[in-house]
């Protein structure tokens, strides 16, 4: 059995080829990752990407693993999420994907709110409507300021949903991913759209793709892309799901209380639940696995704190030489030590407010330095994530050992996330989100068996 996972994340795709040894188990042999640049405008409120930057770095990974492509048995996909998709009858972009860290569509998330209702909103789809995290914001900005794209438009899906109708011809997407659409019965989670949300906004939920299951095929790649990918079994192509749930998955982060944090462009706590419990505070997203949840706590910018960090108070390092050598001197000198500088984190805005929030130091004064505003910026990120923990463990006690995963974390940052997050036994995981989309493709195989 030999699965090409395909992680479509924020700022790069990732591609991992896994095969099953004697012991049945996944073992990845070979990896490929491709960075693309997204597009950042208008005062740092726009935030897209061109899909065709996917396809590319798809055909890329295909080619630069070419002598594995022919024994690939199914393609499994994760993607960032949201990352909506307005799509034409063949699949082909009528507008640049909107990604989660998105802040244009405040209005239309307000108008969302005050047409529906919020109680109705959290009581259906557990997930209040704002700006980049929710897709269905995007689709009325798209349709209020990009008439044509949006009348061109026959299908609005996520990042899977692109990949998958590009590779196989056919629109789907999952639960974990429809989650935050504004438009999903994630209370419910039966793989049904909520009509009656959409036509209060007009929408008809033809122009939404077919849900279905995680595990789940789309369709089989197409003969003429197979060939051209090398993919000479014309394999099928796994609709899989939202990268943090995916990693979630891969840690066995089933049961209530367990939790993973996520480390990338964004900072994700994700905690399981046996129900939803809604919130104005954070999101739900379905799990992968039945009867279960798991909230979505998100920091827009994360990792991406650090590399706008990294390029403007030390512009004379490399990234490695701040990774490993600046930030560890900084953490080992202010993670015990008192300092009156603080940072509001909210440098790429915030999932759950309508107002646009904006980051800060404040506390600061001529003897501070650059490491201290590292140390400040590190323990505001922290604390950020402390607070849903304090709040979901009123709903949910939470487990004593904490998955953490993702490349915009090392050893000092765990011990920063023990001294101002939670403390707790951090237990790392490496390119969780691919093994969990490979996991699933397992899964879709040996049921056909």
């Amino acid at each position: 059995m030999n699965i090409l996972g395909v992680d479509i994340g924020t700022t790069s795709m990732k591609m991992g080829v896994f095969a099953s040894d004697k012991d049945g188990n996944l073992k990845q042999v070979r990896e490929y990752s491709e960075s693309y640049p997204i597009n950042v405008y208008n005062n740092g409120t726009f935030g897209d990407i061109e899909q065709e930057k996917w396809e590319k770095a798809f055909h890329n990974g295909c080619k630069e693993m070419a002598d594995l492509m022919g024994g690939i048995d199914a393609v499994s996909l994760s993607g960032t999420t949201p990352g909506l998709s307005a799509m034409d009858a063949d699949g082909h972009a009528t507008y640049p994907a909107i990604l989660m860290l998105d802040q244009r569509s405040r209005k239309q998330a307000a108008d969302i709110i005050r047409t529906v209702g919020l109680q109705k909103i959290l009581d259906e789809t557990s997930n209040m409507p704002v700006a980049g995290g929710c897709s269905l914001a995007s689709i009325l900005w798209i349709k209020e300021n990009e008439p044509e794209a949006y009348e061109k438009s026959v299908c609005f899906g996520h990042s899977n949903t692109y990949i998958a109708k590009w590779l196989t011809g056919s629109f789907a997407i999952d639960p974990s991913s429809a989650s935050l659409s504004a438009l999903y019965n994630t209370v419910k989670n039966d793989l049904s759209w909520n009509k009656e949300i959409a036509c209060a906004v007009d929408l008809s939920i033809d122009r939404l793709p077919e849900v279905i299951h995680s595990y789940d095929s789309a369709g089989n790649i197409k003969a003429d892309l197979a060939a051209e990918l090398g993919l000479t079994k014309k394999p099928p192509v796994i609709i899989g799901g939202n990268d943090a749930v995916l990693a979630a998955y891969d840690a066995g982060v089933n049961e209530p209380g367990q939790m993973i944090n996520v480390n990338g462009t964004c900072e994700i706590s994700l905690v399981c639940l046996p129900q939803c419990y809604p919130s104005t505070e954070y999101n739900i997203r379905a799990h992968v696995l039945p009867d279960r949840w798991l909230t979505l706590y998100v920091m827009n910018a994360g990792g991406k704190a650090f590399e706008w960090f990294q390029q403007l108070f030390c512009s004379e390092m490399t990234p490695d030489q701040f990774w490993s050598d600046f930030l560890p001197v900084a953490m080992e000198k202010w993670l015990t030590r008192e300092s009156n500088v603080r940072y509001t984190p909210y440098l790429m805005g915030s999932r759950y407010s309508l107002d646009p929030l904006k980051a800060e130091f404040t506390g600061m004064n001529q003897e501070s330095d650059r490491e201290e505003l590292l140390a400040a910026m590190v323990r505001g990120l922290c604390e950020y994530q402390r607070e849903h923990l304090k709040e979901i463990s009123l709903e949910v006690p939470i487990s004593k050992d904490i998955f953490v995963t993702g490349g915009a974390v090392n050893d000092s940052l765990i011990e920063a996330k023990k001294q101002w997050m939670r403390d707790s036994n951090y237990v790392y995981r490496e390119q969780s989100s691919l093994r969990g989309a490979a996991l699933l493709a397992r899964k879709h195989l040996e049921g056909e068996l």
